[in-house]
C-alpha cells in the first residue's frame, strides 16, 4: 500500500508539471488501460457464462425477474 501510494504522488507530480501534451498522453494511457481491463474479465469468461449473462440481461430489460423479497420467501420455505 505504501508503494501505491508513493506511486500516485509521483504520478500526480507528473500531472502538476505536465503541459496539454503530456497532459493527453497521460489520460490517453488511463483510458486505454481502463479499456482493457474492462474487456479483460468478459474475455475470461466462457461462452456458457457469457450467454448466461446475456439472457440474464434480455429477461431484466422484458421484466422478467422477481424482487428480492419474493426470493428470498422461496428461499425459507427450503430452510
Amino acid at each position: 500500500m505504501k508503494k501505491e501510494k508513493e506511486l500516485k504522488q509521483r504520478v500526480l507530480a507528473y500531472v502538476q508539471e505536465a503541459d496539454e501534451e503530456l497532459l493527453h498522453l497521460i489520460a490517453e494511457v488511463a483510458e486505454t488501460y481502463k479499456k482493457q481491463k474492462k474487456g479483460d474479465l468478459w474475455d475470461k469468461l466462457s461462452d456458457i457464462e457469457k450467454a448466461a449473462i446475456q439472457k440474464g440481461l434480455e429477461d431484466a430489460n422484458n421484466d422478467k425477474v422477481l424482487a428480492n423479497e419474493d426470493v428470498m420467501r422461496m428461499f425459507k420455505k427450503w430452510h
